[in-house]
């Protein structure tokens, strides 16, 4: 798992601005800094997804002190309010089989829940784990198919209960 290292600051004047030093025009805003950083995850998920479906590859992540030697950001870093945060990504791959032990009367739950959502077991155990490392770490989740099928079916069009969001 990756992490870019964001600045996230405020001019006395306007909203939350925030940027990635390591991708070249990934930025956002928000009126508040939580509005600014959801607004960040989003932009770096398109970003990272846009570089996908070209087949390019992401410039490496900085660590913390390669970026505290750049000159801008020691910059930024100088006036009042400004930041650092990490913000991990994750870009999916090729499923992989593993075994995961859990108690039978959970797995007919999981089961029940997942043939009510119609998808399986697997895939509802998959969206379940993600949203709770999003929820834990603030990761960002790329996949450039899944944002193709976005773009053709658009969040409405979409035949399963269960909705992923980035």
């Amino acid at each position: 798992m990756e992490k870019y290292v964001a600045v996230v600051h405020k001019d006395d004047d306007s909203a939350y601005g925030a940027y990635f030093p390591d991708l070249v025009g990934c930025f956002a805003a928000g009126d508040t800094e939580d509005e600014a950083l959801e607004n960040l995850r989003i932009s770096l998920r398109i970003y990272a997804e846009d570089f996908a479906e070209e087949g390019k590859k992401l410039p490496r992540a900085r660590s913390l002190h390669e970026i505290l030697k750049d000159n801008e950001v020691r910059s930024d870093l100088a006036t009042d309010g400004s930041v650092l945060v990490l913000v991990p990504l994750l870009v999916a791959n090729k499923k992989r089989r593993v075994n995961v032990t859990l108690e039978p009367s959970l797995i007919a739950a999981v089961d029940e829940a997942a043939k009510i959502a119609g998808t399986n077991r697997s895939d509802y155990l998959a969206i379940a784990a993600w949203r709770r490392v999003k929820h834990e770490t603030g990761a960002v989740k790329v996949s450039a198919k899944s944002h193709k099928k976005a773009l053709r079916k658009g969040p409405k069009g979409s035949k399963s209960k269960i909705r992923e969001y980035a």
